[in-house]
């Protein structure tokens, strides 16, 4: 009767336990593949994002045209391009970043646009 209970950890051994979890699940993904990524690149202390760290002539490029729908143009492209079959694509945080100002660039052009409408008629 005795076999058939779970063994019972020391503390030291349960906290080894964890610790060990932790940094396995912190270098894979629920799928098993490694996720491990290379520590960022010092900075000289300004706030920028990565997609201006490593990319500062795209970010350069969409602040020329922020926003606008052309932007949002440039933006897909740069996310989905067919025509550049042998890049090997962008990071994932710069991929985040893109995304993200791709949705932040939606919303102002579509509230810059329901702004420029004129004014409804009333049914007077």
């Amino acid at each position: 009767m005795a076999q058939d209970l779970p063994k019972i950890f020391t503390d030291d051994e349960l906290a080894a336990l964890m610790k060990q979890r932790r940094e396995f699940e912190r270098e894979h993904d629920r799928f098993g593949h490694s996720v491990v990524r290379p520590p960022p690149k010092p900075t000289d202390g300004l706030p920028e994002s990565t997609l201006e760290q490593q990319f500062p002539h795209i970010a350069k490029r969409l602040c020329s045209f922020w926003p606008s729908e052309a932007c949002a143009l440039f933006i897909k492209n740069l996310i989905v391009n067919s025509d550049r079959v042998s890049r090997q694509g962008f990071p994932e945080e710069v991929l985040e970043d893109l995304l993200m100002l791709a949705e932040i660039n939606e919303l102002l052009v579509r509230r810059k646009m329901q702004f420029a409408l004129p004014p409804k008629p009333s049914g007077s």
